[in-house]
């Protein structure tokens, strides 16, 4: 069972179409009309547009900024990567992939057979993986060429 709207649909879609129908006429072409008429008021004019140069300078200060805070952000990490020794860390943790298979070899001597038929089924899946990619590419030229060709 549904709950009553508060308004019937009717209403809403005149709403709506009164809304979308309303035009305003542009403020040149107001002023330019009531000049025409006598004794009519004209508004004021709209103040004109901001000066080229405005833009120009606000663009300038934000590529200014921006390459301030670049180059400030760049000092910052330079200081952290020399100063407080992350490229030692960063060393060891490139090793530590290395250590871990040799660990694991020597743990568990049929470890390497494992990993190298891993290595196996990874290479063929990525040739499958190709496979597919270009049988999608092709079959969407195929179908692109036969709307083309009914058309």
């Amino acid at each position: 069972m549904s709950t009553p709207l508060p308004t019937p649909p009717e209403e809403l879609l005149d709403a709506a179409l009164r809304h979308e129908l309303r035009w305003e006429a542009p403020p040149e072409l107001t002023n330019r009309l009531l000049q025409l008429v006598p004794g009519a008021t004209v508004p004021p004019t709209p103040d004109a547009p901001l000066p080229r140069w405005r833009l120009y300078l606000a663009l300038g200060l934000i590529v200014i900024t921006s390459l301030l805070s670049i180059v400030g952000a760049a000092y910052f990490y330079q200081i952290l990567w020399f100063q407080l020794g992350i490229d030692t860390i960063f060393t060891q943790l490139e090793a530590w992939p290395d250590r871990f298979l040799q660990m694991l070899y020597t743990m568990v001597p049929f470890a390497r057979e494992v990993i190298g038929i891993a290595a196996l089924i990874r290479d063929q899946l990525h040739w499958i993986l190709l496979a597919v990619i270009l049988w999608i590419l092709l079959d969407a030229a195929q179908s692109e060429h036969q709307l083309a060709h009914n058309q």
